[in-house]
């Protein structure tokens, strides 16, 4: 159903009770993936009988580390920490429902589904934050601007999270689950590695660095003690944030080669000029490196995301070492990261008349037993062979009964803070679907002015992508900014209906102009799976 504001017209009075059910490894820390305990597994019991989906949510706090003030992708807010989730029958007999790229699933949806009223439950619950403004981040206490002076590390908060699930049989669009009849339930879930799934509000990376104000000549950083602590007068407001923070490895570039200042110390003000305390990167009594007025320092998030240790140059005098070089060396060890705590599901129990227990249990045993429908997304990975012209990619589906596809061209190599869920077009020029040995629609869809700056409306893009969307169980409620959430999709039926495209190979033509960086195809496939509850046996008809 598009339009979620729809009154409920049964006044029949149907007793319901939240209960909170804990992981079944109780009292275990969840990190990123590759940094800890990744993977964590609910059981939701038959003795529950009957479950609303529409209200179930995963609770837990939330606290990260590092430096850059990292926080989840806000293009899918706290749903970008999570890599896959798997749905099963308790005995783990029957697989319900399993999402691959969870995250991106996510963030395919996200932005189309959201108004005003939408940002801002997400922002309360699922930890979406969308400012990058130092004062008002919703897992950091607020910074100093440079004419407060900067002078200690960044404090994380500990955020509560209140997360529903974006799943077929559990999330808010399924109907009521008769897990008694199940046997009972498994949700388990697999978090992303830090990379994929964070970004950093703070922004001083190449092409973002402010740029120095006073050249500083060589000899400045000429002195007998490695605690000489150098001021750089920078091209900044003094009352704004700065996005450099202390233990930061800041660069120039030389040549095209990013070239080691030093290490910064802290951040300050001089007569309204905005300062940068670096401890350089140069041995005692030696000129350091020339740098001219206009030349841009900048960070690298890898240093940020991995940490990194300042050479013996940088680590000050042996034995009476400077306090806030001290600091500086031990953030920048500091790497991003975050803990999940106590971590527990919200599960709304139902206790319906008899009339309608009575009725189900009859269905069940019956020779056609009790039969539920609902959506399921598969997604299928291909990689796109070449950069330019026209890229052909074959689908592997084998759904029969198919609502939609909805593709995104993902970077095939993540990046550091570079947003790494969502697709941009990068100069495609067209896309076509070839479906039933019929291209779909009968015309190229023109793309070239999304690429654009700024970039255009392509409508016929638009108008085949709400389509799509809808068919997958998006209420679409925004159309802004498509560049920055690129998918192609095709709705390949209308009004609920399903379709089977199976027929004949399932393809999508893509055209490219002058693209830069090889992509693979992120496929989502939204199809109807049939789940069939008898007296002896659960199955799951795809």
């Amino acid at each position: 159903m598009e339009n979620e504001y729809v009154a409920n017209d049964n006044n029949l009075f149907v007793p319901t009770k939240k209960l909170k059910l804990f992981a079944d490894a109780h009292g275990v820390d969840i990190k990123p993936n590759g940094n800890g305990s990744s993977q964590f597994v609910f059981t939701i019991p038959d003795y529950l009988n009957f479950i609303n989906p529409e209200t179930l949510r995963l609770r837990y706090n939330l606290e990260f580390t590092g430096r850059g003030m990292p926080k989840p992708d806000p293009s899918a807010a706290c749903s970008s920490l999570y890599r896959h989730l798997r749905v099963q029958t308790k005995n783990g007999m029957e697989l319900l429902e399993e999402v691959s790229e969870y995250s991106s699933r996510v963030a395919m949806e996200y932005s189309y589904g959201e108004d005003e009223g939408k940002i801002a439950d997400r922002s309360i619950n699922e930890g979406l934050s969308i400012t990058n403004n130092a004062k008002n981040q919703l897992f950091w206490a607020a910074q100093n601007t440079p004419s407060e002076t900067i002078d200690t590390a960044p404090t994380a908060k500990k955020c509560a999270i209140s997360l529903p699930l974006w799943s077929g049989i559990l999330g808010e669009q399924a109907q009521v689950l008769p897990v008694a009849a199940l046997g009972g339930c498994r949700v388990t879930m697999e978090t992303n590695n830090l990379k994929k799934s964070v970004r950093l509000a703070l922004d001083s990376k190449k092409g973002k660095g402010d740029t120095i104000k006073t050249q500083v000549a060589a000899a400045t950083w000429n002195d007998a003690s490695l605690n000489d602590i150098v001021d750089i007068s920078m091209n900044g407001d003094v009352n704004l944030q700065s996005n450099y923070q202390i233990g930061d490895a800041v660069y120039y570039d030389v040549g095209g080669v990013d070239t080691l200042v030093g290490l910064v110390t802290g951040v300050d003000a001089n007569a309204g000029t905005f300062v940068l305390k670096v401890r350089g990167n140069v041995a005692a009594s030696t000129d350091g490196a020339l740098l001219a007025t206009g030349t841009e320092i900048y960070t690298k998030p890898k240093d940020r995301f991995e940490g990194w240790t300042p050479g013996v140059n940088m680590q000050g005098v042996s034995g009476s070492v400077a306090a806030a070089i001290t600091l500086a060396v031990n953030q920048a060890a500091v790497k991003v990261d975050y803990t999940m705590t106590d971590m527990e599901m919200i599960v709304e129990q139902i206790s319906p008349p008899d009339s309608y227990v009575n009725a189900l249990v009859k269905k069940i045993n019956s020779s056609e037993g009790l039969v539920m429908n609902y959506k399921n997304t598969t997604l299928h990975k291909v990689n796109l062979v070449g950069l330019q012209g026209m890229l052909n990619a074959s689908i592997p589906n084998t759904a029969k009964r198919v609502y939609s596809v909805n593709c995104m061209p993902l970077a095939s190599v993540d990046s550091y803070d570079a947003g790494n869920l969502t697709a941009k077009p990068d100069q495609i020029e067209s896309y076509q679907f070839v479906i039933n040995d019929q291209l779909i629609p009968d015309q190229k869809v023109p793309l070239a002015r999304l690429s654009m700056t700024p970039a255009y409306v392509e409508q016929l893009h638009l108008a085949e992508g709400r389509k799509s969307l809808v068919n997958s169980g998006v209420f679409v409620k925004s159309l802004q900014n498509a560049e920055k959430n690129f998918v192609i999709g095709r709705a390949v039926s209308l009004y609920g209906a399903v379709s089977d495209i199976t027929k004949s190979d399932l393809s999508l033509r893509l055209e490219y102009g002058a693209a830069t960086y090889q992509k693979t195809l992120n496929c989502y496939v939204c199809s109807a799976r049939t789940l069939v509850i008898n007296r002896d046996q659960v199955q799951v008809i795809y």
